[in-house]
């Protein structure tokens, strides 16, 4: 996942369940030409089926071992396991002309689950955006406790220094993921994750939550996509 989750990129305040899959694009396919299908096709398919959902296309663009090789990421979120079923049994029903243009352009392997606490502010609207996600073990002592309060600090700080809001949020391992304690993603508007980048790159941010007595409870390594938004 880490590589390889709701206003637009995620938006209630309790847990969502995350659905991805991590695709390699065939030959001769763009990210952008997958996400025009999703924004397309398959977003005309769950607003006739009406499915609660939201989708996102990660395209991948500095990503660490062992996570590095697929090219895109789809992510479908549902606010609830009830709203994955129904959608799942829609898609099996109905998808099949859909499934069989979305395979003419990636190749994809068996989906995922996860589990998508809010960690701070929604993610503002945005059709495309930077998200980076932080792929973290806990050192030992701490909790996932630990590492909601820690996520939700370093968010208050982020939006503090910039005077806007980027979204924040942890993503916990469900079904068929394994491999790392969690993954924190941050994402906003393309202007604002510039700042939030130029922050982190002069120090700034370290600073305030040093100064704050705020440490990390984990080790983590830190993977960068391009978020395109596809059903909203």
């Amino acid at each position: 996942m880490a590589t390889s989750a709701f206003s637009a990129h995620h938006e209630a305040s309790e847990p969502q369940v995350a659905e991805l899959f991590d695709c390699s694009l065939n030959d001769g396919v763009t990210a952008g030409d997958v996400a025009a299908l999703g924004a397309g096709d398959f977003a005309a398919f769950a607003e006739e089926h009406e499915l609660t959902m939201t989708s996102f296309l990660w395209e991948a663009i500095a990503v660490n071992p062992p996570f590095q090789e697929p090219d895109v990421r789809w992510v479908n979120y549902y606010p609830t396991w009830g709203d994955y079923f129904k959608g799942e049994a829609s898609w099996r029903e109905h998808g099949s002309k859909v499934a069989a243009k979305i395979d003419k352009l990636v190749t994809c392997a068996k989906p995922s689950t996860w589990t998508v606490h809010p960690a701070g502010e929604e993610a503002p609207a945005a059709s495309v955006k930077p998200l980076y996600i932080r792929v973290c073990n806990l050192k030992e002592g701490s909790t996932m406790k630990n590492a909601l309060a820690y996520r939700k600090a370093v968010n208050s700080v982020q939006n503090g220094q910039i005077e806007s809001s980027v979204g924040s949020y942890v993503f916990t391992p469900g079904f068929g993921a394994s491999g790392f304690d969690y993954a924190a993603m941050v994402t906003g508007t393309p202007e604002d994750m510039t700042a939030v980048f130029e922050n982190s790159r002069n120090g700034s941010t370290a600073a305030l939550l040093t100064e704050a007595g705020m440490t990390e409870p984990s080790n983590c390594s830190v993977d960068l996509h391009k978020s395109h938004m596809m059903v909203n």
